[in-house]
């Protein structure tokens, strides 16, 4: 499956007097929207969209888990 078409890993959520401004962007590229939790990520995915280099854009596809100190589990969802 092409990484474009991956669904994220966590929605995109938004709430009265939250600090950052999530959304959905249409995106000519992937032909469907596309998520961001801030301003300035919108702005990377509007320059990415307008960028007849790039073929896909994704948003938050997959989690990144490891094992840090004493074995605590960590994650982390990459933008």
């Amino acid at each position: 499956m092409p990484f474009e078409h991956a669904p994220s890993v966590r929605a995109f959520a938004s709430y009265r007097r939250q600090h950052n401004l999530p959304g959905l962007w249409w995106s000519a590229t992937t032909v469907g929207h596309v998520g961001y939790d801030s301003w300035l990520e919108r702005d990377h995915v509007m320059l990415l969209d307008f960028d007849p280099a790039v073929v896909g854009i994704s948003s938050q596809p997959f989690w990144l888990f490891w094992s840090a100190a004493k074995e605590r589990a960590v994650s982390h969802t990459p933008d």
